[in-house]
């Protein structure tokens, strides 16, 4: 979304955000950086509260301190396609069921995040959903996102 400058010229805001850098951290710090689409964060925060994102986010922050981010004896992950999902409901998140849909580049050791949902059902993931993550991946893969900033 376009903010205002200074100067009064309109200045996109950057579709891609830096929250979490590979080394930084409390110790033993993370293992992975973290970027985050500015589409996630806006969906997110859309339907969390305050607490609830933060408690999502330490799992993503969880997720940046493993040897491999896609398997974890603390956060509910599972593989969907090309992408993965964190599963969580009920603490923090009351009667919600959320899913964080993150992407991994190994060779640039970074978790990727493309969205988050409240989930209407306990089926499996909405097929909309799986279309939408998939589409944000590969443009994010084209660069249609633009560069990467902290």
């Amino acid at each position: 979304m376009p903010s205002l400058t200074n100067g009064g010229i309109m200045a996109e805001r950057k579709k891609v955000k830096v929250v979490g850098k590979e080394g930084a951290g409390a110790p033993p710090g993370y293992k992975w950086s973290v970027h985050v689409l500015d589409r996630a964060y806006d969906e997110a925060v859309g339907f969390l509260s305050k607490p609830q994102y933060q408690h999502l986010a330490l799992q993503v922050q969880e997720l940046a301190r493993q040897k491999d981010p896609t398997r974890s004896d603390l956060v509910d992950v599972r593989s969907i396609e090309a992408f993965h999902e964190i599963r969580d409901k009920g603490g923090v998140l009351g009667s919600l069921n959320v899913r964080v849909f993150f992407s991994v580049d190994k060779d640039d050791r970074s978790i990727l995040i493309l969205g988050a949902i409240k989930k209407q059902n306990n089926g499996p993931t909405p097929l909309g959903d799986k279309v939408r993550m998939r589409r944000r991946l590969r443009k994010f893969k084209n660069g249609d996102f633009g560069t990467i900033s902290d």
